[in-house]
Formats: structure tokens, sequence, C-alpha cells
């Protein structure tokens, strides 16, 4: 499907076009004249279930054809059945033996939160990890963090962070469900690097927002016949605004920083970015 190229593959289409519309031409485009099973050994990743449908639909609505294999980027099994990861803590247990935890703590030091906020407390430091665990940090990054506190709630905030430490050193043999996420996405790299699958895996309208997801944008683009299609690319951002995307304190927030972020991760620059489809946007002048 993709012709050799040293370098990632990553395409873009603008923002404000039918992203699911142009994917769909865009597949069909390329594989114009093709034989019919061409298009059905493509493996077509997306974000959502609600994604996956409209592209069935419209696949369905046209021509009858074989339609590309179409998953959701969170169903890793599939894409590397051999890869095997330890069994994760469920949600539920984790929750309970946080509030141990807390309790115990709240015990020893009643004025840091009222009891009555023990169940909320668990809550907030299960989605914590959750974060944690999906972007690799560890707790030491966190408690490291320099954080101005006139008033000290950083310093009790950091009390509780110990027990996200305590409690990650506790079950360092039992992963949750995003720590084996990204497992088994370093997992599916290492296999990919050695082996790599010969059929076209194409991760569309991700923006990598997430850690886990990130790394396998990036190592999906590196295949063979591996390519990302970004939803919403600018293609007319100064190369001077790009450039000051570096700085994330100021930058976060803008719309191309997390595909700033990407490129910068595979080593590219935004001039790397191709169109997936030639489309125009509903108003070029204000895009």
């Amino acid at each position: 499907m993709f012709e050799k190229q040293d370098s990632a593959r990553v395409f873009g289409l603008p923002a404000g076009v039918d992203f699911p519309q142009m994917l769909v031409n865009g597949l069909q485009h390329r594989f114009k004249g093709q034989p019919p099973e061409a298009l059905a050994r493509v493996e077509l990743l997306v974000s959502t279930q609600r994604m996956a449908r409209r592209l069935r639909s419209m696949f369905e609505d046209g021509p009858a054809m074989l339609l590309p294999r179409i998953r959701l980027l969170t169903d890793l099994e599939t894409l590397a059945p051999s890869v095997i990861v330890p069994q994760g803590v469920p949600a539920l247990r984790r929750r309970l033996e946080l509030i141990g935890l807390i309790s115990a703590l709240l015990e020893k030091s009643p004025d840091l939160a009222s009891r009555a906020s023990l169940y909320d407390l668990a809550d907030s430091l299960a989605a914590l990890i959750d974060e944690m665990q999906g972007e690799g940090v560890t707790p030491d990054v966190i408690s490291e963090l320099d954080v101005t506190d006139q008033s000290g709630h950083w310093e009790r905030a950091k009390v509780f962070l110990g027990i996200v430490q305590d409690y990650l050193t506790l079950t360092e043999a039992k992963p949750d469900k995003e720590a084996r996420q990204r497992t088994r996405v370093h997992a599916i790299a290492s296999l990919w690097a050695e082996q790599p699958p010969s059929h076209p895996i194409i991760i569309a309208g991700s923006t990598g927002s997430r850690g886990t997801t990130m790394l396998l944008m990036q190592a999906v683009a590196k295949l063979p016949q591996g390519a990302l299609i970004l939803p919403g690319f600018d293609f007319d951002l100064p190369s001077e605004v790009w450039a000051a995307l570096d700085d994330p304190l100021i930058s976060e927030d803008h719309p191309q920083y997390r595909f700033y972020h990407l490129m910068k991760g595979l080593g590219e620059t935004a001039n790397a970015v191709q169109y997936w489809h030639k489309c125009s946007a509903p108003s070029e002048t204000r895009n």
C-alpha cells in the first residue's frame, strides 16, 4: 500500500473537513484498481466505537467490497495475540485497598481530612494512579515537583501521595489496567521492531493525548506498512509558531501541541506531515 521510506509515515487532514468521509475516500483512492482482498488486509485502528460504526456504515453504503479490519485502539490483544502480560488488579479491589490505607492515615492524622471524605479520596487516588500508570510517571517525579505553597495545601497533598507510592510498591507485581496497557504496548513495539507486520496498519483520528496511545502511534508510524492520519492538522501554521510549541508550560493548550509532541518524539517536523487526501476545508481563509 505504501512505498518504502526511511522516515516515519504521518498524514493529516485539515480542520473542518469530514474526517471519516475523507479517510474512506483516501483509502478507496489508494486501492483503486487493486484486487478485492487488498483492502481487507488493512488494519484500521480508531479511537471510539462511534467512529468505527460510522466508517463501517460508509463502506456499506458504497459498492460491494471487502472491508478493512476496523478495530479500537484499546483492543491491543488483537494487534499481537502472542504478547502476554500479567493479570491486572480489579478496580474494586484497588479501591478497597486504598480505602484501608487512607483510613489508617486518617486515624494517625485526623486533621488531614474528614472521615466522611474517605470514599471520595479513594476514588481520587485511584484516578491519579490510572493517570500516572498511563503516562509512565512515577510517584518520585510528583513528590519532587517544585510547587510554591504558602498555605500548606501541597504539603498535605504530598501526605496522600505517599499512599500512592506505598500502594504501588505493595502491588508492583500486580499492575492495574493502565499499567497492563502500557506494558503491552512496549511489548508490541519490541516485537514489531524484530518482526514487522507485512500488512498495512493505520491509526486514524487520534491526537496521542494519552501517553500509552502516543507510544503505540510512534511504533506504528515506523512500520514498513504503518501510518498515522492526524485529524485537524494545521498545514498553514507558521514555522515560528510551531517552534514555539516546544515549551509545554505555555503551549499545552494550543490545538497543535499534541501533534508537535508526537512529531518531536518521531524526530520529525511539521513538514513531514503529508495530505492523506486532497480536499478543501469548509473555510480555507478561516483555517
